[in-house]
């Protein structure tokens, strides 16, 4: 007897298949045609499945409405006014307007949902005071925590060490110089706006916004553009480690503004936020790399104990809960716990340096896992042949899909924070004449940093587009300036915090449309494609 491809036995002189066989064959063929047949006249293409995710939607938020009208106070969810309906109201109106962008006019949906926030705000529909401002001013320190730890985890250092002088020089370079540039100008421009605030503004501008570049650039990666010389690996790499140049800074110069006592130990207020944030950060990531134990480590220990009856799914999916809680509750407390303290910009250092050196360590173990997989495959806990796949880190996707419901939170609240009597200041025009003083050094400093690397001139012109879009650090870096300005700062800081914001907001309105567009428009014009 021997096998057809699908493992039925057939006669070699007849060539049929087996009576039970063949029973099989035509069941299975059967229930085929009837699903098909089921599915072609029950749902009849997409427009079904887009009608029930649609109400879906419509009735979770339905519930949640009534939960909170029930629950609360009148006067906090009374339309317009409410404190707790506005932000409801917002959070919704924010992830429809980023999913409208999105579809209608390809656009990043944080576009959507920061003209949400500007439209809620200076319509009147948005008012949110007492208790629950400073439960926004804790969602946008969660949606902060939650980029953070993204880009700590992000940074693989396989590819940190392989990274050659250009990735170095256009991560650094462009971004510290537009710091100083739009620094310096904001102190000679702006009016009372000092050195250490110019400087604060410069590093918040100064970051690329991976929402925009990574998805941009993974479409022309998948089209064959840009792979000839690796520009899209290269751009990607560049992006975290200019996002964490920028976060760093912005850190150690909030804690020289707002430290108390004489200039000396203002002075020393720098140094003394890295330090402490440096440590907190490689004691608590080395920390998680051992608590809780590795997956394959918990599979050992019940199969030393003989018991059989944990699935291998279970135990990946209660380490990377725990990871992810650890994680990401620690990460937390870091950002807020340091301002607590009076040393804020020890905190987001602390952040991406325990995702970055906790990552490390998961990826190690996973790798150590698979060089000693003979030992697990051989004696696995329930069908433990099979071998957890960790090249990309669970708990990368579950800060993935946080990220995915905060980002409401983060680009629609700062929406909130442009007033348009803000933009009716004749300062306006000296805020965007900052802007674009920070942006041309920024090209400059750009074009000289490739140079010399093999790069043609037009590719050379693409990697200055894609280095113009700014969005996902500026909206979570200017509210936090201004939150602690009203805490700890005095009115002048509040002022040049609100300033900070408005220009940030600015700078997303503009740049994040000008880079993907031109990343989409531009990629196949400038870039080789790969045969």
């Amino acid at each position: 007897m021997t096998g057809d491809g699908n493992g039925a036995k057939c006669n070699p002189e007849t060539h049929q298949l087996n009576p039970q066989d063949d029973a099989r064959v035509q069941f299975t063929d059967t229930c085929n045609a009837d699903v098909g047949s089921t599915s072609a006249s029950r749902c009849g293409g997409r427009l079904p499945v887009i009608a029930a995710n649609t109400a879906a939607t419509v009735l979770a938020v339905i519930i949640a409405w009534t939960l909170l009208y029930v629950n609360v106070s009148p006067e906090l969810m009374a339309v317009p006014g409410g404190s707790l309906a506005s932000i409801f109201m917002l959070y919704v109106t924010g992830t429809v307007a980023g999913q409208l962008i999105t579809k209608v006019g390809g656009l990043p949906p944080l576009l959507g949902m920061m003209l949400a926030g500007i439209a809620l705000r200076n319509s009147g529909l948005y008012n949110v005071t007492g208790w629950c401002f400073q439960l926004v001013s804790t969602m946008r320190e969660a949606a902060l925590t939650v980029i953070l730890i993204k880009g700590g985890l992000e940074l693989n250092a396989g590819q940190l060490r392989r990274l050659s002088g250009v990735v170095a020089r256009l991560t650094v370079l462009p971004c510290v110089a537009e710091a100083v540039a739009a620094g310096v100008a904001a102190h000679f421009i702006l009016p009372d706006f000092s050195l250490v605030w110019g400087l604060t503004l410069g590093f918040t501008l100064s970051a690329v916004s991976p929402a925009v570049l990574v998805p941009s650039l993974f479409r022309l990666k998948r089209l064959g553009y840009g792979e000839v010389k690796g520009i899209n690996t290269l751009l990607i790499a560049a992006s975290s480690l200019d996002d964490a140049v920028s976060i760093s800074a912005f850190g150690i110069l909030l804690g020289v503004l707002f430290s108390t006592g004489s200039l000396t130990s203002k002075i020393i207020q720098g140094p003394i936020d890295v330090s402490i944030g440096t440590v907190m950060g490689l004691i608590w990531g080395c920390v998680l790399i051992f608590v809780p134990p590795s997956p394959w480590s918990v599979m050992y220990s019940k199969r030393k104990s003989n018991c059989q009856n944990t699935k291998k799914s279970e135990i990946e999916n209660s380490v990377t809960a725990k990871r992810s809680f650890l994680l990401g509750t620690g990460g937390f407390l870091a950002v807020t716990g340091s301002q607590w303290c009076g040393y804020p910009g020890a905190g987001p250092l602390a952040c991406i340096i325990s995702a970055f050196v906790a990552g490390t360590g998961w990826r190690k173990q996973s790798a150590q896992h698979k060089q000693n997989n003979s030992v697990i495959s051989a004696e696995g806990v329930d069908g433990g042949g099979e071998d957890i796949e960790d090249d990309e880190l669970p708990v990368v996707q579950v800060f993935e899909h946080a990220w995915t419901g905060l980002q409401p939170v983060l680009f629609a609240f700062i929406g909130t924070d442009l007033k348009f009597e803000l933009l009716k200041r004749g300062d306006i025009f000296l805020e965007l004449l900052v802007l674009a003083f920070g942006l041309i050094v920024r090209l400059i400093i750009t074009t000289c940093s490739v140079i010399g690397t093999g790069f043609s001139r037009k590719e050379v012109l693409f990697v200055n587009i894609a280095w113009l879009p700014k969005a996902t650090v500026q909206a979570a870096l200017a509210p936090v300036a201004l939150d602690i300005a009203r805490n700890l700062g005095t009115s002048e800081d509040v002022e040049c915090a609100t300033r900070l914001v408005t220009i940030a907001v600015v700078s997303i309105l503009l740049t994040a449309p000008m880079g993907a567009f031109g990343i989409q428009l531009f990629g196949p014009r400038l870039l080789p494609k790969s045969s």
